[in-house]
């Protein structure tokens, strides 16, 4: 928690005042000249409240602390989604996803994700989708419409070939420019490519040298392969396109570490989902200050009321 005017806490040494003119007003019975016509029995009642004889003293004097902390304008740090941000999915949809080896199917396993991160980031934020197979194809632009990004997930179709450095290609001209992102402290906070793919390259331009132009457009590139390395059947398709992850993990990793991002090796639907998930919050998450003044106000008030219900209630009752 952080202070917009801290200097009103010098106001505390007031409280602290009160405090000891309170302390200085207790002073044992002994000291005192009674003058009640029963100071026995006006003993045994003190007694018997004990300590709760101060608790409208205490609540009071720490409504009157709530005061202070809310003149001090408290403020709280609160994640959210930076509204400058966007982010493109590059999806691989090769025949090959169709491999039961990630269940129900790499395939499968791959829309059950991304469904899952569409719908778990916040509103506001920025998504694309880009799909791969042969050739790259931007299915749905950037937008902030969750249902037309599920609508297409969930009509995706499989088709031949791995075409990944035409995806990431596909992918910077999906992102704003360098230009509107340029006063940014980091401008790759807000430009991301998050490409999954079972497959190596098959045709188009070398990913690496693709991965080499988002990085020169500030664009951040992770990467997460998806499969496992024991060969499995792919449904509908001849035996000898049974296949392992045959993803190539080396060129995967430097197209990470080029685009100064991660790379994810997957071999499970559960794994996939914590992959997205862990690329959510430290890319495209920024960290606001919430002041919350009010609550500290609202809470003295509390404190100031019910400190002086307890004094009638005490007054009643003597």
């Amino acid at each position: 928690m952080s202070l917009l005017w801290p200097w009103a806490l010098a106001l505390l040494l007031l409280v602290s005042l009160l405090v000891w003119l309170y302390g200085r007003a207790l002073r044992p019975p002994s000291e005192l000249v009674v003058l009640h016509p029963d100071a026995g029995a006006l003993a045994r009642s003190r007694k018997a409240l004990g300590g709760w004889q101060h608790l409208p003293a205490g609540l009071y004097l720490l409504a009157l602390l709530a005061a202070v902390l809310a003149l001090a304008r408290p403020s709280l740090p609160v994640w959210q989604a930076d509204p400058k941000a966007a982010v493109v999915l590059a999806v691989d949809i090769s025949l090959s996803m169709q491999a039961t080896d990630v269940q129900p199917s790499r395939f499968e396993a791959a829309r059950a994700a991304l469904r899952t991160f569409i719908r778990e980031l916040p509103e506001g934020l920025r998504l694309a989708l880009v799909t791969f197979a042969r050739d790259a194809h931007l299915v749905v632009p950037l937008t902030t419409d969750r249902g037309r990004l599920l609508e297409a997930v969930d009509f995706l179709q499989l088709n031949l070939g791995t075409a990944i450095g035409d995806a990431i290609l596909e992918s910077i001209q999906a992102l704003p420019p360098l230009s509107e992102r340029a006063e940014d402290p980091d401008p790759r906070r807000l430009a991301t490519i998050i490409l999954l793919t079972d497959g190596r390259s098959l045709g188009g331009v070398d990913p690496v040298v693709a991965a080499q132009e988002a990085a020169r457009q500030q664009i951040r590139v992770h990467t997460i392969g998806i499969g496992r390395t024991t060969s499995g059947p792919v449904p509908g398709l001849p035996e000898v396109y049974a296949q392992a992850a045959l993803f190539d993990e080396e060129t995967l990793k430097e197209v990470a570490r080029v685009g100064d991002g991660q790379y994810f090796y997957v071999d499970s639907a559960e794994k996939l989902k914590e992959a997205y998930r862990d690329l959510t919050r430290p890319l495209l998450w920024r960290i606001r200050q919430d002041e919350v003044t009010a609550i500290f106000a609202l809470l003295s008030a509390a404190l100031l009321l019910l400190s002086l219900g307890i004094a009638q209630m005490r007054r009643r009752v003597a």
